[in-house]
């Protein structure tokens, strides 16, 4: 119960966090310079927000390919002659 209580209260932090980031264009004619600096605003904000999540994520795939070592592996299939030979390579590299 706590556990669910707990996340609860993270969940409508997190929400309302997010709504009180958000900046109010509407209160500005459309067509006016004050209109088109507040959305140029949220959109590099959001913008930038979004290359930071994308670098993060990138670097994680980096490591994963990293320590899958699939270049190594490559290079034991082409070298084996038969499956049984491949495996045995790869328990003897393990």
């Amino acid at each position: 119960m706590k556990f669910l209580f707990l996340i609860s209260i993270l969940y409508f932090g997190l929400i309302n966090q997010s709504y009180s980031d958000n900046n109010n264009c509407s209160k500005f004619d459309k067509l006016s310079k004050e209109y088109a600096k507040c959305t140029s605003e949220i959109i590099k904000k959001k913008s930038s927000e979004l290359k930071i999540k994308t670098s993060t994520k990138i670097e994680g795939a980096k490591s994963k390919i990293k320590k899958f070592e699939l270049k190594k592996k490559l290079k034991l299939f082409k070298e084996s002659k038969s499956h049984k030979e491949f495996m045995e390579k790869m328990k003897n590299e393990n």
